[in-house]
């Protein structure tokens, strides 16, 4: 198990003869390329499954572009663009990036400072289990076109929230809706829609389960854009959510179940609901009402 330097890490993986477990000896900063800025990027599927220990070290961006058979265990994880504001956007504000990736686990890692902690994208066979996003964090987990999902028994909460900006000449206010601050002849930019796990177009095999979530927004959802195909044998169960929108959201999706989950509300005024959309939504705690707290058959 050798110890090696954020240097010796890259070559090894980039290297699909590469096996065995490698630990990680200090911490990686961002990369310089401009079109991918991480400090790691795994092009490769290893032939053999490679461990990476990262231990308490930071990493500023790991990107697994076609690569996988990785098991990633530990550290902290943060954009390689620095601590992201309203306007960031694009992989620089990414912690960690995984498209068309097959295998990849991410274990007991640290994710902060990055306003997308997980993307995926066109992969299969990803799970990030008993992790942490918190700190500066939009959403903890996007999810498109990707099969083979677990979220398991993550902890997500202290998400730092970006409120609507309102510009009046030298003095602003934050929190108002587009139409207060566009009718005062104020200059309005939007705020962050925070989503702890967020899928779209066409997500099949979705496991998340165990997951303890303290967020001002919105907990599992189903965000469609426009043409997105619907999911597919999502199951959210056994989740403690409490949310200021809603806690679960489902629309359109085939053979899929919500249940054993419970939701409070974590802004006063606002209901924490299940929205089941197509889904089955049995034997769910709500304390708000709505669907889902019937018992399941």
């Amino acid at each position: 198990m050798p110890i090696v330097t954020c240097a010796a890490l890259a070559l090894a993986l980039a290297n699909p003869a590469s096996s065995g477990s490698f630990t990680l000896g200090e911490d990686c900063g961002p990369g310089q390329a401009p079109t991918q800025p991480a400090a790691l990027l795994v092009p490769v599927r290893f032939e053999q499954p490679v461990t990476v220990k990262a231990g308490s070290h930071q990493v500023a961006g790991l990107a697994i572009i076609g690569g996988g058979n990785l098991l990633w265990r530990g550290g902290r994880i943060v954009a390689p663009g620095g601590s992201p504001d309203r306007t960031s956007s694009g992989p620089r504000f990414y912690g960690v990036l995984i498209s068309r990736a097959t295998n990849v686990v991410l274990d007991t890692v640290d994710l902060s400072a990055a306003r997308k902690a997980v993307v995926v994208d066109r992969s299969d066979g990803v799970t990030l289990q008993a992790s942490r996003c918190s700190g500066l964090v939009e959403d903890c987990m996007i999810v498109s076109a990707s099969r083979s999902i677990r979220f398991i028994n993550n902890d997500v909460r202290d998400l730092r929230p970006v409120p609507t900006l309102c510009q009046r000449g030298d003095s602003s206010s934050q929190g108002e809706s587009r139409r207060q601050c566009t009718a005062s002849g104020g200059q309005w930019q939007d705020g962050w829609h925070s989503d702890v796990l967020q899928m779209r177009d066409g997500v099949a095999d979705v496991v998340a389960s165990g997951n303890r979530i303290v967020t001002t927004s919105h907990g599992l959802t189903q965000m469609d854009g426009v043409g997105d195909r619907p999911l597919a044998d999502v199951r959210l169960e056994n989740n403690r959510i409490a949310s200021g929108r809603n806690g679960i959201t489902l629309t359109s999706c085939a053979g899929c179940r919500i249940s054993g989950n419970r939701l409070t509300t974590a802004v006063a005024g606002w209901r924490s609901v299940i929205r089941p959309g197509q889904a089955i939504s049995c034997g769910n705690d709500v304390p708000d009402g709505g669907p889902g707290r019937e018992k399941c058959q």
